[in-house]
């Protein structure tokens, strides 16, 4: 009698996604319940140095992770790239709509506990780190985008250029604002790491 429960829920949500018109409102829900969670936690709208960027190259300006896109963009990217991998493997027979939307909510989890005092705090004071106060809703609105076009990408290409594309990205990161995954992971751990 329990297992007859579900089922209705199953069969609505199923409904509801096996469209485009379906995947894209839930695709748009999680962005836009993130959000308004930013919102309600108390991260600015768009940046308050006055301006709004697509592009803020400078990991020490006002505007950096507060403008739509900067260089860690492409650490979203990087993580979109790991999500494709990791739901295909995990789940094998879901269809894509499913794994993106996963994806997606999985980056919006992510930029809510990315904005936490705890989280700030431990990225903006890790040692040689540019100064970090957490992001504007419009640069967790961008990486979310930039999540759902690194796994795009990854279920696009073949696996040796995904690979070849996140050395790339990864490597520039690097050598731009000397930052990325390994570096951040490396100050993180408290290893002396050149400053950004």
């Amino acid at each position: 009698m329990t297992d007859m429960a579900p089922r209705p829920l199953v069969r609505a949500q199923n409904a509801l996604l096996a469209g485009p018109g379906g995947q894209v409102l839930v695709g748009t829900a999680i962005v836009l319940v993130m959000a308004a969670a930013l919102d309600l936690m108390g991260r600015p709208l768009v940046c308050d140095c006055g301006a709004i960027r697509l592009w803020d190259g400078d990991p020490h300006s006002p505007g950096s992770s507060q403008q739509f896109a900067d260089w860690y963009s492409a650490l979203h990217v990087i993580y979109g790239v790991g999500l494709f991998l990791a739901l295909v493997r995990a789940r094998p027979h879901w269809p894509t709509s499913w794994l993106l939307l996963t994806a997606l909510a999985s980056s919006a989890v992510w930029e809510l506990m990315e904005n936490t005092p705890w989280i700030i705090a431990l990225f903006g004071q890790a040692v040689g780190a540019p100064d970090y106060h957490g992001d504007s809703v419009l640069n967790a609105v961008g990486d979310t985008v930039f999540v759902a076009a690194g796994f795009l990408v990854a279920r696009a290409l073949p696996l040796r250029w995904t690979i070849a594309l996140v050395l790339v990205l990864e490597l520039a990161i690097a050598f731009a604002i000397r930052d990325g995954f390994v570096l951040g992971t490396l100050r993180l751990l408290g290893v002396s790491v050149p400053p950004v």
